[in-house]
């Protein structure tokens, strides 16, 4: 057995840059890890984490081989028959598996390759199989030329969103057949789980109106904790889907559903106590939801997008890229919400942003929403090129935006954002601004809109520090406590730029998301 010195030299720090392979297998196995330091465990969960990687991408070889070979001396149509004997397999679970494994090698041999080399796991490797089987042939080298290098660092969801994106970008009309068929098989399923309980799921709905439906449930139980209730928030999320389907809840009005969730509520559960608040979090919004009417989402895309120049996707912050004509009906329903513009460097960065009061001389939706936010992204060279030959019933959104940005280049931000340096909670251009600059929650991985978020003072006001620009970022509930109850430390070396350090030592460098996309190939 290995201890944690080897000849001298930490094996943490000698894994770290030991590749996928029989060595590193042998290195694992024989590795005490009880005499591994704090300072190098880390190294060797990661080294872990690309020798499985390896093994499972010999393992899909493996299954692949089999199959090809059954077929040949056999039949093909039950080749997956070998594997569900061989490995002890439902018939179900041997189809998926031999189906995974094929495209996987046959089909995307580079995938393939990256994960034997430990690049990319097993779930990674099943998003691209997800997406890309059975597409062009062009566009699935395209997508992967993009997306595959930086596919370790990104989270599934990450990697989903990037590679959805990439379609619907590239293939907007064979993204609009199979969004339409999708949306012709919708469905709700019932049934047991194991402990006893039921799930409730439906697949194939608009994602702008599954978007306003979980906001309204959201806010429902925001309201009924803010009024007394003492269940968890997710308890009486399930709580209020389940009234609201049910018929329980019908014809009632927001305060007689709150009043009713009041009645029924039970002690709390002192196993799951829900958490308190960080001393930092932002105070709640006022409730404007009313019942009978869809509560306002959050919206973003291109202003040419939503003026039908292109075919772009859009995006609904929380759940992912959009079809560019489900963000035009989707921002067409936030007509009395919030309306932000926000002009873009050619990276697809922040340059100034700023509200309009202005909508579009287009056709009313058949319903309206109440609230929201859209975002209308531009890049500077693109805004400039619309400001010369706006479309009609643009006209007046453009010239206000065109209007507003310039004034905003001519002015010091400082001046404006960065004001009062000595007030608590930033003003509602500050807070915007940086929700606009940073996307999501700023913690690794976390994909929580800045909208839903709580903003926090990157170096904590009660230690001095500012309520700037420079100093705040959005952090969900869950990461904000990370971060003031949790052990983590978190810097901004530069506006945007944030570096989480975990207690173990390890840093993670984040950053939001570029705005607006460069053409994708």
């Amino acid at each position: 057995m290995i201890d944690g010195m080897q000849g001298g030299v930490s094996v943490g720090s000698w894994l770290a840059g030991m590749p996928a392979g029989p060595v590193l297998g042998a290195v694992l196995a024989a590795l005490d890890m009880s005499a591994v330091s704090d300072e190098f465990v880390v190294d060797v969960l990661q080294a872990c984490g690309r020798q499985r990687a390896h093994v499972e991408g010999l393992y899909t070889a493996a299954v692949t081989t089999v199959v090809q070979r059954a077929a040949a001396v056999g039949s093909e149509q039950y080749a997956s028959d070998e594997v569900r004997a061989a490995l002890t397999l439902s018939r179900s679970r041997a189809r998926a598996e031999c189906d995974f494994a094929q495209v996987l090698c046959l089909e995307l041999p580079a995938v393939h390759a990256a994960m034997v080399a430990g690049l990319i796991d097993r779930d990674r490797a099943m998003v691209f199989t997800h997406y890309l089987a059975g597409l062009p042939e062009d566009l699935t080298a395209a997508v992967i030329v993009r997306v595959l290098p930086i596919a370790p660092g990104l989270t599934t969801g990450q990697l989903r969103a990037r590679i959805l994106k990439l379609i619907i970008t590239v293939e907007p009309e064979r993204a609009e057949d199979q969004y339409e068929q999708a949306l012709a098989d919708r469905m709700v399923v019932g049934y047991l789980d194991s402990a006893g309980t039921a799930t409730v799921t439906a697949t194939g709905l608009p994602p702008d109106e599954a978007a306003a439906a979980t906001e309204r449930i959201a806010k429902l139980a925001a309201d009924a904790k803010r009024a007394g209730h003492r269940g968890r928030i997710d308890q009486l999320r399930a709580d209020i889907f389940l009234r609201l389907l049910d018929g329980r809840f019908h014809h009632l009005t927001r305060a007689q559903m709150i009043a009713a969730l009041l009645a029924e509520t039970s002690p709390p559960n002192p196993a799951n106590p829900e958490p308190s608040e960080p001393a930092d979090t932002e105070p709640a919004e006022a409730v404007t939801e009313v019942v009978g009417r869809v509560s306002g989402i959050e919206v973003r895309a291109r202003l040419d997008t939503l003026a039908g120049l292109n075919h772009l996707p859009g995006e609904l912050p929380g759940w992912g890229p959009i079809l560019g004509s489900v963000a035009r009906r989707a921002a067409a329903r936030q007509h009395s919400g919030q309306w932000r513009w926000v002009v873009t460097d050619p990276d697809g960065y922040l340059i100034a942003e700023g509200i309009t009061h202005r909508r579009p001389a287009t056709s009313p939706p058949s319903y309206r929403a109440e609230g929201g936010i859209v975002e209308l992204a531009i890049p500077a060279t693109t805004l400039a090129q619309l400001t010369k030959d706006p479309p009609r019933a643009w006209v007046k959104v453009i010239t206000d935006i065109a209007t507003q940005y310039q004034r905003a280049r001519e002015r010091d931000p400082a001046d404006t954002l960065d004001a009062q340096p000595g007030r608590r909670r930033p003003t509602s251009a500050l807070r915007r601004y940086t929700q606009i600059r940073d996307r999501t929650c700023t913690a690794p991985g976390c994909r929580r809109s800045a909208v839903q978020s709580e903003l926090d003072h990157t170096h904590d006001i009660q230690h001095g520090g500012p309520t700037t620009s420079t100093n705040l970022a959005p952090a969900c509930a869950h990461d904000h406590a990370l971060k003031h109850r949790g052990g983590w430390t978190v810097t901004q070396p530069r506006p945007g730029h944030f570096r989480w350090k975990s207690p173990l030592g390890r840093t993670y460098p984040t950053r939001g998301e570029p705005i607006t996309d460069p053409p994708p190939f």
